[in-house]
């Protein structure tokens, strides 16, 4: 799974850094920075997810997108 776009644009869109953003939802800045730039790709089960949701006021399937699923030749 990946985080999806408008879970990133709804963390742009509070128009807060991303440090007072982080502080404000419960986390570090550096957790923020690592979920956002794709360095970590958390499930939908992971706690900072969940605490970035419930900051925004959104369900926690609205952080993420289904993966494309190619076509498997064999």
């Amino acid at each position: 799974m990946k985080v999806s776009e408008r879970f990133i644009q709804a963390l742009k869109e509070t128009g807060k850094p991303i440090h007072r953003l982080a502080w404000e939802a419960g986390l570090t800045p550096n957790q923020v920075y690592k979920i956002t730039s794709g360095v970590d790709r958390p499930g939908q089960d992971d706690p900072r997810v969940k605490k970035l949701c419930e900051y925004l006021g959104v369900p926690i399937d609205y952080a993420f997108e289904d993966e494309p699923k190619g076509d498997r030749a064999t």
